[in-house]
């Protein structure tokens, strides 16, 4: 069955050409975003000049760069534009040279913007939010919503597979970066003597994890969700006597563990928490992050995983959850395990508060998160594990086997010494009839 893009792909009305620069510089770069857009220009016979600008202040000064060859980054930083300050990401995109493919080097960009966008649909892919044509080349950007600096690898193998799969169009390898500029609209291309504009788009901001998976799809890779539901599926085939209960673990590393048990959770349910489990899914998430991070960074990771995973919780209750996490985290830190402040749940109380049964468990393949029943059982399997690899099997196991039960030479009308002692040197006699 061929895969359709999702409906949220959907193109809205054609961009105006018209676009101005402040209406360009603005749709990147809202005035409450988090972090600050870089601006680059080159005057005439003069060293290039860096800044990083509020986007308020920027579009308000954009017309005073506009008579030299200007760019704007598509993402967000702190301090000056680098990628090790980056803040937020905001954008994935291709810059198209096709005037060095030998198949376009002829052709108009409105012909290979056209061509590319076919190449885009036959691959069920969604159509860039704006394209602007450079001058001599092409960019293709999908505007995405803000996600933090810490998603970055998961942000560059997309930018790498969008490369892969617009090479024949002349994407440039080199442009994957996070501190990548581009001209801006409005602006003249001093290589080629033409104006920067703006010539198309759909102008939406898309959701990373979905565009994330089309992208995947595309390229003949599984999504995030296919490859954890692999991983979950390669768990459950595994003998389940080879599942080995940790012990002397770390706190840090035990609720590292439970946090991965909650993502194979969540993927199992379809990646999303259903209503009446989602508020208790997300303090349990919290509450292994205070274990785990410094107060500092939980609030941005709790915000990512209820915009994923508890998407119809109300932002109060988000907050709530947040404001006792980060309280928790900030709190002593106390040599008694468990009494520093900090919530620490048993696995079996996890399951509880999410109604996971052993059965369950034990088909996830789930570490920590394990009712008292199966975390019994997975203890025996192992012993009788141990049991067997020294030679030993189980006594009843051993009665029904014994020849001691059986008594074999009963049947030979013998006495037992006699028996064994005839089997040696094969000279046992006919079972004698009845």
């Amino acid at each position: 069955m061929q895969y359709t893009a999702p409906q949220e792909f959907a193109p809205l009305k054609p961009v105006p050409h018209c676009l101005s620069p402040e209406e360009y510089v603005t749709l990147l770069h809202p005035v409450d975003c988090i972090g600050k857009p870089g601006l680059l220009t080159l005057p005439v016979g003069e060293n290039p000049v860096s800044w990083l600008f509020d986007s308020e202040v920027l579009c308000a000064q954009l017309n005073t760069y506009l008579y030299s060859p200007s760019y704007v980054s598509l993402n967000r930083f702190k301090g000056k534009r680098a990628n090790k300050n980056l803040v937020a990401l905001n954008a994935v995109y291709v810059d198209l040279d096709f005037f060095k493919m030998l198949a376009w080097r002829e052709k108009s960009p409105s012909v290979v913007q056209a061509a590319y966008s076919d190449h885009l649909r036959r691959q069920n892919l969604p159509q860039p939010s704006l394209y602007v044509h450079s001058g001599r080349g092409l960019y293709a950007i999908w505007l995405i919503q803000e996600m933090p600096a810490r998603a970055k690898p998961r942000w560059q193998a997309i930018q790498k597979a969008l490369v892969g799969l617009s090479s024949k169009f002349g994407a440039d390898p080199v442009c994957v970066d996070e501190a990548r500029v581009f001209r801006i609209p409005g602006s003249i291309n001093q290589k080629c003597g033409r104006k920067v504009q703006v010539s198309g788009g759909t102008l939406r901001r898309y959701r990373f994890d979905v565009l994330e998976g089309v992208i995947y799809r595309a390229c003949g890779r599984p999504t995030r969700m296919e490859f954890h539901e692999r991983k979950a599926k390669k768990v459950h085939n595994h003998s389940l006597s080879s599942i080995k209960m940790p012990k002397g673990l770390t706190q840090k590393k035990r609720h590292q563990i439970l946090l991965d048990d909650l993502e194979i959770y969540r993927f199992y349910l379809g990646g999303q928490i259903p209503e009446g489990q989602r508020n208790i899914f997300l303090h349990l998430y919290a509450t292994c992050l205070t274990h785990i991070l410094p107060p500092a960074c939980i609030e941005s990771e709790i915000t990512a995983m209820a915009d994923v995973a508890t998407p119809g919780m109300k932002p109060g209750e988000v907050k709530t959850i947040i404001n006792q996490a980060v309280k928790k985290a900030a709190g002593p830190r106390l040599m008694r395990i468990g009494k520093d402040g900090r919530y620490t749940y048993r696995g079996h109380t996890f399951c509880e508060k999410l109604e996971i049964s052993a059965e369950l468990s034990r088909e996830l393949g789930l570490q920590q998160m394990i009712p008292d029943e199966e975390r019994r059982r997975r203890k025996a399997a192992n012993q009788q594990a141990k049991e067997r690899a020294k030679g030993r099997v189980p006594r009843k196991e051993y009665e029904e086997n014994s020849a001691a039960r059986s008594k074999p030479w009963e049947k030979y009308g013998l006495k037992r010494s006699q028996y064994y002692a005839r089997r040696k040197v094969g000279t046992l006699p006919d079972i004698p009839s009845t």
